[in-house]
């Protein structure tokens, strides 16, 4: 359903972060309320929201990187940003299921989705960040000096 979002209304052309950063928000909050809630119904809903936002956060995400890293670089830079994410993964799965364990496993979906509200919500206010897709100055040319 995300995918068929972003792939119908074509994603945000300016500022992508804010494409990246509220969809995390709001994964964020459908995460905590799935651990809050206790209705089968509600937490479905809240999972789909969730599921939701990841391919529009992603989609927004790539478009950044697409525009921002040259394309001579980008085979290399994308497969370390992939190993990157491909592996923690099963780390982040391992601690999650170490945490349920020893807690309540709505309380940890409610303190992580929290968690993840405020450090994105907190990125919204970062200057740096929201600047990300600003041109890159020119790379000076090979053997020119100074």
């Amino acid at each position: 359903m995300g995918g068929l979002l972003v792939s119908t209304w074509g994603g945000l052309k300016r500022q992508r972060v804010l494409g990246v950063l509220v969809p995390m928000v709001l994964a964020g909050a459908a995460h905590a309320a799935s651990g809050a809630f206790s209705g089968l119904v509600a937490v479905c809903l809240a999972v789909a929201v969730f599921g939701m936002m990841t391919p529009v956060m992603n989609a927004h995400s790539q478009a950044i990187w697409q525009a921002q890293v040259p394309p001579g670089m980008q085979g290399r830079v994308f497969s370390v940003r992939r190993l990157i994410a491909q592996f923690t993964a099963p780390l982040s799965t391992a601690l999650a299921g170490l945490l349920a364990a020893r807690l309540a496993p709505g309380s940890v979906l409610v303190w992580s989705g929290g968690l993840l509200v405020l450090i994105a919500g907190a990125q919204l206010l970062n200057p740096a960040l929201r600047r990300v897709e600003a041109p890159l100055a020119p790379l000076p040319a090979a053997g020119a000096s100074d």
